[in-house]
C-alpha cells in the first residue's frame, strides 16, 4: 500500500514539473514583445500618427458643405432706404416673419503652405512614434533579460543552499554522535543547530525573493498568472563575450532625437510660414424661402416660393499685423530647436561615455568572475578538508562552521559575480546595436 501511494505521489510530481513550461530567453523576449500591454500602448501610438497624416492630408481637398436654416422673427426687423424715388423721404421695409433656406458649400485650398508643412510635420511625429515603439521595445528587451538572468541567479543561490544544508544536517548527525559518545561538549551542537536554522531561513527568504521576480516576470510578459513558467537553468561556468565595435550611431535614442531636432526645424519653417497668403476656392448653391404665415408654407404661391442663388469665387487672405504674435512664435520654435540639438550633443557624448565605461566593467567584471570561481572553488576544497579533519576529531566544530561560511560567501560572491557580468555584456548588446542577437 506504501509503495502504492508512492508511486502515485510520483506521478503527480511529474505531471506538475511536466507542465511546469521552461523558456529560454529568446521565448520570453519574443511573447514580451508580442503581448507586453505597455509596448501594445506604444503600437497603438504608431496608428494614430498615421491618422493624423490623413487628418492634414484631408484639409488640402475639397470640403463640401450641407447647410439649412430656419428662422421665425416673431418680431420681424425692418430696414430703412432713401424713399425720394418714390416721393418719400425714407422708404421702410418690414422683414417677413418666417424664412428658411438650405445650401451647398464649397471650400478648397488653392495655395496653403502652412497646410503642407502640417503634414510634413505629421509625418516627422509618425517616425518619432515609430522610433519611439523600438526604444520601447529595446527597454523591454533590457529589462526582461535583466530579470531572466536574475531569476537564474537566485534558482542558482537555492540550489547551493540546498546543498549546504545538506552538508550541516549531516554534520549536525556526526556532532550528535559525537556528543553522546563523549567527543563533543552540548555547545558545538547547538552552534551548528543555529547554523542549519540560518540556512533554512535564508532558503526560505530566497524561495519568497523567487516567487516575486516570476510575478514580475509574468507581469512583464502578460503571461497568465495561474499558470507555472520558468527559465532555463543558469551555466555560470559559461562567459557570453560581446565584440566591442564600437558606439552605434544608429541607435532608436539617438535616431528619435535626430527626428526630434528635424520636428523642432519645421516649427521653426511653420512659424515663419505664418506671414504667407493664403488663397481658398469658394463656391456655395443656395436656396431661400419667405412667408409671413407659417401655414402659407402648405401652399403655393409668391410667398413660398424658393429663391436660388449660386455663386463661385476666390478668397485670398494675406496677414499684415498681428500684434507679433507671428514672431514670438518664431523665436520660440527657435529655442526649442536649439534644445532639441543641445539635447541630442548631450546623449551623444553620454552614450560615448556609457560605452567605455560598459568596457571597463566588462573587463572588470570578468576578472571577478574568474577570481571568485577560483576562490569559491579554493574554499570549497577547504572546506572538505577540514570536514575530513573534524570527522577524524583533529579539527574542531568552530573551524568546521567558520570555512562552511567563508565557503557559503564564496559561492554567493561568485553567483554575484557572474550576474555583474551578463548585465555587463547585455549592456554592450545595447551600445553596440546587437540586442536583437538575444532573440536567435
Amino acid at each position: 500500500m506504501r509503495h502504492y501511494l508512492f508511486a502515485i505521489y510520483l506521478v503527480f510530481t511529474l505531471s506538475a514539473a511536466t507542465a511546469q513550461k521552461k523558456m529560454s530567453l529568446a521565448e520570453c523576449l519574443q511573447l514580451g514583445i508580442d503581448r507586453n500591454l505597455s509596448l501594445k500602448t506604444q503600437a497603438g501610438n504608431i496608428e494614430k500618427g498615421k491618422h493624423a497624416i490623413s487628418e492634414n492630408r484631408a484639409r488640402l481637398l475639397p470640403q463640401i458643405n450641407l447647410a439649412g436654416a430656419f428662422n421665425d422673427n416673431f418680431n420681424p426687423p425692418v430696414s430703412v432706404t432713401d424713399g425720394t424715388a418714390y416721393g418719400k423721404t425714407y422708404n421702410v421695409t418690414k422683414t417677413l416673419q418666417y424664412n428658411s433656406s438650405a445650401a451647398v458649400q464649397l471650400q478648397m485650398p488653392l495655395y496653403s503652405q502652412t497646410s503642407l508643412t502640417a503634414i510634413e510635420i505629421s509625418k516627422t511625429l509618425d517616425q518619432i512614434n515609430q522610433l519611439t515603439y523600438e526604444k520601447a521595445r529595446e527597454d523591454l528587451m533590457m529589462q526582461i533579460s535583466k530579470l531572466y538572468y536574475l531569476i537564474q541567479n537566485t534558482e542558482e543561490q537555492i540550489g547551493i543552499i540546498k546543498e549546504n544544508i545538506t552538508r550541516i544536517e549531516e554534520l549536525k548527525g556526526i556532532t550528535e554522535a559525537f556528543y553522546d559518545n563523549g567527543m563533543a561538549m552540548e555547545v558545538d551542537v547547538k552552534r551548528v543547530s543555529v547554523n542549519l536554522e540560518n540556512l533554512k531561513v535564508q532558503h526560505d527568504n530566497a524561495l519568497s525573493m523567487l516567487q516575486q521576480q516570476y510575478n514580475i516576470l509574468k507581469y512583464t510578459l502578460d503571461y497568465p498568472e495561474a499558470e507555472s513558467i520558468a527559465v532555463m537553468p543558469a551555466e555560470p561556468d559559461k562567459l557570453y563575450a560581446t565584440e566591442a565595435s564600437g558606439l552605434n550611431h544608429d541607435m532608436y535614442e539617438l535616431q528619435l532625437l535626430r527626428t526630434q531636432q528635424d520636428l523642432a526645424q519645421q516649427q521653426v519653417k511653420l512659424a515663419r510660414q505664418g506671414y504667407l497668403p493664403t488663397l481658398t476656392l469658394t463656391g456655395s448653391w443656395a436656396y431661400s424661402a419667405y412667408t409671413d404665415k407659417f401655414h402659407h408654407w402648405w401652399h403655393s404661391g409668391e410667398s413660398n416660393h424658393w429663391y436660388n442663388s449660386n455663386g463661385i469665387g476666390l478668397s485670398l487672405r494675406l496677414p499684415i499685423f498681428d500684434g507679433f504674435e507671428k514672431r514670438a512664435k518664431i523665436r520660440k520654435a527657435k529655442v526649442e530647436s536649439d534644445n532639441a540639438r543641445i539635447a541630442y550633443e548631450n546623449s551623444l557624448k553620454n552614450l560615448e561615455t556609457q560605452y567605455v565605461n560598459a568596457l571597463n566593467d566588462i573587463a572588470n567584471n570578468r576578472r571577478n568572475f574568474q577570481k571568485q570561481r577560483d576562490n569559491y572553488l579554493l574554499a570549497e576544497d577547504v572546506y572538505k578538508v577540514t570536514s575530513v579533519q573534524y570527522r577524524e576529531g583533529t579539527a574542531s566544530m568552530t573551524a568546521v562552521l567558520q570555512d562552511e561560511m567563508s565557503m557559503s560567501d564564496a559561492q554567493n560572491n561568485y553567483l554575484t559575480a557572474h550576474y555583474n557580468y551578463m548585465v555587463s555584456n547585455l549592456t554592450l548588446l545595447k551600445l553596440t546595436g546587437k540586442l536583437d542577437q538575444l532573440l536567435k
